[in-house]
């Protein structure tokens, strides 16, 4: 493996064949459950207008709306953003929207959703500053609902892996980097992306969003309140609530 995977990294750089090998196959099951956990942690109808930030092709905007809720979901890639109006029905509202740039949206919401690892792709000024802009959009008492890496996982699972995916033959290269964790992915030997982004442990989002204005509620992994966060699973997800009245 080398010794410094490539920074060629950007928010909106994830490929149509990414969609197509890591989120076309994720199964029914897997999305009821997460749709599950998000209106548990969302009942109506306090938490009706959602958000749903770096949405893709609208698999969580369609689950939402799907359940009664009022939606608009924004993502950079164009062709993503595409497929997501052509599956999503309902009260929903797609934009092509800079998840840097959240403050400038109209309206103010019940809850904003971040999923998938879609946080910390920029450097810890820029991270920080959009929670707080998350605390910015949100109703008073609203809450967002996070889904990231859980750093201590990934510092322990660094290194080459090579696996099949719909089909594809992947070979992902890892690298912790302080807080930071690069990957690289090699589809059939051919063509390559490269990701970045900063990386947690629980304390540390709690700390970061607390100071920002936002109180954790529950940290949990699997979409299950249940099982706590811990670096045994790659994932965690955390509930914050909007703190003061301004």
């Amino acid at each position: 493996m080398p010794d410094k995977l490539e920074r060629e990294v950007a928010a909106d750089s994830y490929s149509d064949l990414w969609f197509a090998v890591f989120l076309e196959s994720i199964q029914p099951a897997q999305s009821a459950l997460e749709a599950s956990f998000l209106t548990q942690q969302l009942p109506l109808p306090a938490f009706k207008t959602v958000l749903d930030v770096c949405c893709g092709e609208g698999r969580h905007v369609q689950l939402m709306a799907g359940a009664g809720y009022s939606v608009t979901g924004i993502d950079l890639n164009d062709s993503a953003l595409e497929k997501a109006r052509a599956r999503v029905k309902g009260d929903t509202v797609l934009l092509k929207w800079d998840m840097r740039h959240l403050i400038d949206l109209p309206t103010h919401f019940g809850a904003v959703l971040n999923l998938w690892q879609s946080y910390g792709y920029f450097d810890e000024q820029t991270n920080a500053d959009i929670l707080r802009q998350v605390r910015a959009i949100l109703n008073p008492s609203g809450r967002f609902i996070l889904d990231i890496y859980h750093r201590g996982f990934w510092e322990a699972h660094q290194g080459v892996g090579e696996f099949q995916r719909n089909g594809v033959e992947i070979r992902e290269d890892k690298a912790m980097h302080g807080n930071r964790l690069l990957v690289k992915l090699t589809y059939d030997r051919r063509a390559t992306e490269c990701f970045e982004w900063q990386l947690f442990t629980p304390q540390e989002i709690s700390r970061l969003a607390s100071g920002c204005g936002l109180m954790p509620l529950l940290t949990c992994t699997d979409f299950d309140r249940e099982q706590a966060a811990s670096a045994d699973s790659p994932r965690m997800q955390i509930v914050f609530e909007r703190t003061g009245d301004d």
